[in-house]
């Protein structure tokens, strides 16, 4: 795209044949990567969460109350990230 950017079959940068490599990572590698990265960044939003909650309230048994919320989103957003990840992807043969 960079090296046609509008479509008139130009070769600015000399890209226009330029095919991605894929097998640099596998796809094992990118969906643990993904896995990973999901559930660590959503452990960490939680904590962060509440220990803000902590700050912000005098009450702790009130700032604890505060985050179920909170926890029952995040597990629905870890669920939902997950299910997205363990769908197979297909691609389709072009004609």
């Amino acid at each position: 795209m960079i090296s046609d950017p509008f479509g008139y079959d130009w070769n600015i940068f000399d890209t226009a044949h330029f095919q991605v490599n894929i097998a640099i990572v596998n796809a094992k590698f990118a969906w643990i990567t993904a896995v990973a990265a999901i559930v660590t960044g959503h452990i960490i939003a939680v904590y962060l969460a509440h220990v803000i909650a902590m700050r912000s309230f005098e009450d702790h048994r009130i700032a604890q109350r505060s985050q179920y919320p909170m926890l029952a989103l995040m597990v629905g957003y870890t669920m939902v990230s997950l299910w997205i990840l363990a769908q197979p992807i297909v691609e389709t043969a072009k004609g």
